[in-house]
């Protein structure tokens, strides 16, 4: 009897791990052009918006995650390679790691409206160099 409760819970533990990922992995991804961005909020339908927006500039293609009309996560890519990803804190200030076309991360660090501020960590070769700003 203890085998078949195990193997019950265990059942039941997986199906709703697998709902979920199932349900969080269903986001709503739309083009920029349907948003609205008003002092530092995303709306859509004149509501704050959840969700992903995407946008390609030529062979650039960026997608950014908003929560209740904040500006979460941005990252860029080309060829399906990683170039840019910003996790933003507030308004236009966050972290932002810069990546090769390779993929491969060549610079990081704070910016404040959208500009590269503080201390910054540059990847040459096998070192590391610091630049402030």
């Amino acid at each position: 009897m203890r085998n078949i409760l195990k193997v019950g819970v265990k059942q039941f533990i997986i199906t709703k791990v697998f709902l979920l990922f199932f349900l969080l992995g269903c986001e709503k991804v739309v083009p920029r052009g349907e948003l609205v961005f008003k002092d530092c909020r995303v709306y859509s339908n004149e509501k704050l918006f959840t969700g992903k927006y995407e946008l390609y500039k030529g062979d650039l293609f960026t997608l950014t995650k908003v929560i209740k009309g904040k500006i979460r996560n941005e990252k860029s890519f080309k060829d399906n390679v990683l170039l840019m990803e910003k996790k933003y804190d507030s308004c236009g200030n966050g972290l932002q790691k810069i990546y090769d076309n390779k993929g491969i991360k060549i610079s990081e660090g704070p910016f404040v409206n959208e500009k590269k501020a503080g201390i910054w960590n540059y990847y040459i070769r096998d070192s590391i160099y610091l630049i402030k700003y």
